[in-house]
C-alpha cells in the first residue's frame, strides 16, 4: 500500500514520513482510542454496536451499558499471522453477522465471540472494501488490491457463504484502483463500483444489474486529482447514487439521480475534515465533520443548512426509527456517542469510552481480551467491574494493536526501486488520496 533512486530518493522519504504521519490507519497506538461507526443488527432491537480503533462495542439496552471485544481478538482470533493488523471497518449482513475489514475478512456469527477468518482472499492483498447485499444475507462483494512497486491491480470478488470464503472468480479486475462497491436495498442485483485511475487517466462509474457478473463503465467527469468514493445508495430509489469526491485540499459530495448518467454537486467542497454521511430514513441527508459541523439537507430542500455539532467521527439511524446517532470526540465533547431526537439541532451525551465494564462476558472474549483490558483501563483511568486494573503486558505498551505490515513484506513500505520516478509520485498521490477517503465512517 505504501510506495517506493538516485536524485528523487529523498522525495520518496519524505512522502512515506507524511504516508506514516497522516494517512495511516485509525490506529490506538500512542494515541487516544476513537470511533468510527455504528451498526444495528437485525433482529436485536436494543443492541448498538460501536466500531472504534481498540475494537467492537455492544450494548445490549439501547446504549445504558456497554462491553467490548478487543480487536486483536477481532483480527488474530483463528489466524495469528493477522495479529499486527487493525480493522478499517465493521460491516453487519441482513442475518445479523458481523464482518471486520482487517487485510482480510473475519466474521463473527455469535455476536463479536468468536472472529474465523474468511478463506478465499489471497495472501499479500488488501482488503479496502467490504459490502453485504442488504437482500440476500449469503452474499458479500469484496474489493481486493495489490500494491506493486509501480502499479496497482484491484478485482471485485464475491462470497456466497456470507463472508465465509471468497473463493469464485473475479468479478471485475482493473489496472485502475477500486475505491468503493456497493448493492442497492430497493432492486436486488443493482450493483455500483468507482474506480480511479492511477496513470492520470481519470475516474469511472460502474454499474451492473446483476450483482456483478456484467459491468458497465462510464467516465466520471471530475477534476484531475480527485478520488470517488460512493457514500450511499438510495434505499427507496436504486438510481440515486451519493458519491464523495476527495481531493487533498477538500471534501465535497455529488449525487447521480439516474445510474451515473448525469451528476450534480449538493454540497460543494467543505475542506477535509467531512468524516460521516447519514441519509436519513425520511429522505434528509447529514455531513457531519471532525470540526463540529453538522450539514443538513431535509427531504425535498436543495441546499444545506449549517448547524454546529460534536466533532462527529460518524452518523447512523436505527431502520424504522427517527434517532439520529452521532460518534463523537471523547476529548473535546467530553463523550464519545451521543443522540439527536430534533434533526440534528441538539445531541444528548449517550456513553463515554470511559464507561465501559470490561470485555464481553463470553468465555473466548473474557480470555483473550484481558491484557488489551488491562491497557485500555490504564490509558483511560477505568477502574471497571470493581476492581484495580492489572498490569500492563509488557510486550504492548499502549492500548491499541501494532500497524499493519505492509503488503509485499519487509519492515517498511518505503524501500527502494529502479521504477519511474514519475510511475512512482502519481501512485504515491492516489494512495494517499485512497487512505484519505478511507477515513470516512461507515465506509
Amino acid at each position: 500500500m505504501r510506495a517506493r533512486h538516485s536524485g528523487w530518493f529523498r522525495a520518496v522519504l519524505a512522502l512515506c514520513a507524511v504516508w506514516l504521519l497522516h494517512a495511516r490507519p485509525a490506529w490506538a497506538n500512542g494515541a487516544f482510542p476513537d470511533e468510527f461507526s455504528i451498526h444495528f443488527q437485525p433482529g436485536a432491537p436494543h443492541r448498538v454496536l460501536l466500531g472504534a480503533n481498540f475494537g467492537l462495542l455492544t450494548s445490549e439496552d439501547d446504549g445504558a451499558t456497554w462491553r467490548y471485544t478487543c480487536e486483536p481478538w477481532v483480527v488474530s482470533s483463528s489466524n495469528a499471522a493477522l495479529s499486527n493488523t487493525s480493522v478499517s471497518f465493521y460491516q453487519v449482513t441482513a442475518a445479523g453477522v458481523l464482518l471486520a475489514d482487517a487485510l482480510t475478512v473475519t466474521r463473527s456469527e455469535d455476536d463479536a465471540c468468536t472472529w474465523p477468518t474468511a478463506t478465499g482472499v489471497a495472501a499479500g492483498v488488501r482488503v479496502t472494501d467490504l459490502f453485504p447485499d442488504p437482500n440476500d444475507a449469503t452474499f458479500v462483494l469484496a474489493i481486493g488490491v495489490v500494491f506493486n512497486p509501480t502499479n496497482v491491480v484491484s478485482y471485485i470478488v464475491a462470497s456466497n457463504d456470507g463472508g465465509k470464503s471468497f473463493d469464485t472468480p473475479h468479478l471485475y479486475e482493473t489496472p485502475d484502483l477500486l475505491t468503493g462497491v456497493e448493492i442497492a436495498r430497493s432492486k436486488p442485483g443493482m450493483t455500483y463500483a468507482t474506480t480511479v485511475s492511477v496513470s492520470g487517466g481519470g475516474a469511472r462509474f460502474l454499474s451492473s444489474t446483476d450483482r456483478g457478473a456484467h459491468w458497465t463503465s462510464a467516465p466520471l467527469a471530475i477534476p484531475s486529482g480527485t478520488e470517488p468514493r460512493i457514500l450511499a445508495v438510495d434505499p427507496e430509489d436504486d438510481q440515486k447514487v451519493y458519491l464523495r469526491l476527495v481531493t487533498a485540499t477538500s471534501d465535497s459530495i455529488l449525487m447521480t439521480e439516474n445510474g451515473g448518467q448525469s451528476f450534480q454537486t449538493v454540497l460543494p467542497p467543505i475542506g477535509t475534515s467531512l468524516s460521516a454521511f447519514l441519509r436519513a430514513g425520511d429522505g434528509a441527508l447529514y455531513a457531519g465533520t471532525r470540526t463540529g459541523k453538522l450539514y443538513v439537507r431535509p427531504a425535498g430542500a436543495t441546499d444545506f443548512s449549517v448547524l454546529n455539532a460534536p466533532h462527529l467521527r460518524c452518523l447512523g439511524q436505527r431502520p424504522g426509527t427517527a434517532r439520529i446517532y452521532a460518534c463523537a470526540d471523547m476529548v473535546a465533547d467530553r463523550f464519545s456517542l451521543a443522540t439527536s431526537d430534533d434533526n440534528g439541532q441538539s445531541f444528548q451525551p449517550m456513553m463515554s469510552f470511559t464507561e465501559l465494564l470490561g470485555p464481553l462476558t463470553c468465555a473466548p472474549v473474557q480470555t483473550n481480551c484481558a491484557a488489551h483490558w488491562a491497557r485500555i483501563q490504564s490509558v483511560l483511568g477505568i477502574t471497571g467491574d470493581g476492581g484495580t486494573p492489572p498490569a500492563p503486558d509488557a510486550g504492548s505498551p499502549d492500548g491499541g494493536s501494532t500497524p499493519p505490515p505492509k503488503p509485499g513484506g519487509g519492515s517498511s513500505g518505503c524501500s527502494s526501486t529502479g521504477g519511474s520516478a514519475a510511475a512512482f509520485l502519481g501512485l504515491v498521490a492516489i494512495v494517499l488520496l485512497w487512505r484519505r477517503g478511507r477515513l470516512l465512517a461507515g465506509r
